[in-house]
């Protein structure tokens, strides 16, 4: 009896509990810029990643009224993750009011600034500014942790980099993800449509992007309906079938 209790003692100072595991840690860039109408990506360092884990980039247009969206990052290796973000729309900055003032002041990028360095920031964009976050989820989708929120300017000109032929290939086949019921069903709140193929709601159904479909086809361009199985989903990647060429800004 003595020794089988001995046995159980000794097992159990190897069995870690699921809720012991160490929260994920990030190492986020800033970026100088997003380009106007064109995509940028990003690559963070994520470490923790627990299988079946799922590493998200979320982003929205510096306002007062939108809400943020996100898509799936690809692991390259190295405790490294990346993904594009959709194309910046052409809108002019809001300025400052008391209102906002009292939401933005708690943002991460303002620590160490105060108002008027703000009004100063706003009052310097031609674009609306972006705002964006890395956020590593659990397979029953909850958060496991996440960045500090960064703040980069939208620039029209010295600002697009170009993608390799993977970062292509995904910006053409993006996957946005919704976190508000109200966000469905419409455009990308002051983003694009181009790359926008499918979504996934915030009850984590996929389905295709019938309103960026309509716009584009609108314009001429009929995305395929195969790439609804494209692009990043729960981390895993199908590359471009066809050769990427780069678009110019």
């Amino acid at each position: 009896m003595l020794r089988y209790l001995t046995t159980i003692a000794v097992v159990a100072m190897f069995v870690v509990p699921l809720s012991a595991a160490d929260d994920p840690g990030f190492e986020v860039p800033d970026l100088s810029c997003l380009p106007l109408e064109n995509n940028a990506a990003l690559t963070a360092a994520v470490a923790g990643v627990d299988g079946g884990d799922n590493v998200r980039l979320y982003f929205r247009r510096l306002n007062p009224v939108g809400s943020f969206y996100y898509v799936h990052m690809a692991a390259s290796g190295g405790a490294k993750y990346w993904s594009t973000f959709p194309q910046p729309e052409d809108r002019q900055q809001t300025q400052l009011t008391d209102d906002w003032w009292e939401i933005l002041q708690n943002r991460d990028w303002m620590n160490g600034h105060d108002r008027n360095w703000l009004e100063s920031f706003l009052n310097d964009q031609d674009q609306e500014a972006a705002e964006y976050y890395v956020a590593v989820y659990d397979g029953t989708g909850a958060v496991r942790g996440r960045s500090e929120t960064h703040l980069s300017p939208v620039w029209a000109n010295d600002c697009y980099e170009p993608l390799t032929p993977k970062q292509l290939g995904l910006s053409e086949n993006l996957t946005i993800g919704e976190v508000t019921v109200t966000q469905g069903d419409k455009e990308v709140f002051h983003w694009l449509c181009w790359g926008l193929v499918t979504r996934i709601d915030p009850q984590g159904i996929l389905h295709p992007d019938e309103y960026c479909r309509a716009c584009v086809v609108g314009m001429g361009f009929v995305p395929p309906l195969a790439s609804v199985a494209t692009g990043i989903v729960s981390g895993a990647i199908i590359e471009h079938k066809e050769e990427a060429t780069e678009r110019q800004p």
